[in-house]
């Protein structure tokens, strides 16, 4: 539901409602949208990634907690909270997964990808 959210406003942002893969945009956008939704895309895709690194940091250090501080019954961590922590990860997988796509495919569209619609930036 998080992760919907964020999506949702992404597109809310951007007036960009149909994410598909290199198909046509059903309401014509500016480059200056476009640009915006890449780079908005780019950010969010750095926030998850730095979040995921200090979520395997957390993992970590509760691998090495386990190593050392088990009770009698050999039982670190109960398995809701190591569900709870993969279904955070694959959240945010799919998430940085589904904004590295709406990342990639404005930046086909602004290279031209609707057929000359938008002129190809030399730059």
């Amino acid at each position: 539901m998080f992760n919907q959210s964020i999506l949702s406003a992404l597109q809310e942002m951007a007036d960009f409602n149909d994410i598909n893969n290199y198909k046509q945009i059903p309401v014509p956008m500016s480059k200056e949208k476009l640009t915006d939704l890449h780079c908005e895309s780019e950010n969010l895709c750095e926030s998850i990634e730095y979040g995921l690194m200090h979520l395997g940091d957390l993992m970590q250090t509760l691998g090495n907690l386990a190593d050392t501080e088990q009770d009698f019954t050999r039982e670190a961590m109960s398995n809701d909270n190591v569900k709870h922590i993969g279904g955070l990860i694959k959240a945010n997988a799919y998430l940085l997964n589904a904004l590295r796509e709406t990342a990639s495919l404005s930046e086909y569209y602004l290279a031209g990808g609707l057929d000359g619609e938008i002129e190809r930036n030399d730059d």
